[in-house]
């Protein structure tokens, strides 16, 4: 609950920033598919995170695929943002791990 709490916390914070600059909120958050992610980028094996999620290989490729490409896009504002690039490009590595790679 720790960590869904400041989930939340930091989404309230983005998506107030998304406001600011006349970007449109997504609508609703998949906590089940970001607790999947954080697993995985915490280091859970993927056996486990397939079992513990119950979804099928495929899907958890994919939806992981497309969060190590979101991050990719934030690595890339290294002139703006240097510091977050820098952590997305961290990111996206430990993301793109076998098998997602």
């Amino acid at each position: 609950m720790t960590t869904l709490s400041k989930f939340e916390e930091i989404a309230y914070k983005v998506s107030t920033a998304e406001w600011e600059e006349g970007i449109e909120p997504a609508g609703e958050l998949n906590f089940s598919a970001a607790a999947a992610a954080a697993h995985w980028a915490g280091g859970e094996e993927w056996a486990a995170l397939v079992q513990g999620t119950r979804a099928e290989e495929g899907d958890l490729v994919r939806m992981l695929s497309r969060a190590s490409e979101a991050l990719m896009q934030i690595a890339s504002l290294k002139t703006a943002h240097p510091a977050a690039a820098r952590t997305a490009a961290a990111a996206a590595e430990i993301v793109l791990r076998e098998p997602v790679r």
